[in-house]
């Protein structure tokens, strides 16, 4: 005859294993969507046109100022 106390501990704490690992997946996959997020609005941030022409546009008016010195002299 087994001792039902002993059975009932052993399944409680298998449960709570379980639990335990399925909580710690749960915050794995969370985690992982968080990352993908952050990278796909640093993405957006990177290839906006609106960061683009802010970045070009000194480039292309210092090229501008070297067209006008040039004509002058």
């Amino acid at each position: 005859m087994q001792d039902n106390g002993s059975t009932i501990a052993v399944n409680s704490v298998e449960e709570s294993e379980q639990l335990q690992s399925a909580i710690a997946g749960y915050i794995v996959y969370g985690f992982e969507i968080l990352l993908v997020l952050i990278l796909v609005g640093i993405a957006i941030y990177l290839f906006s046109s609106k960061r683009q022409k802010s970045v070009e546009s000194p480039k292309y008016r210092m090229m501008e100022d070297d067209d006008d010195n040039d004509e002058s002299k």
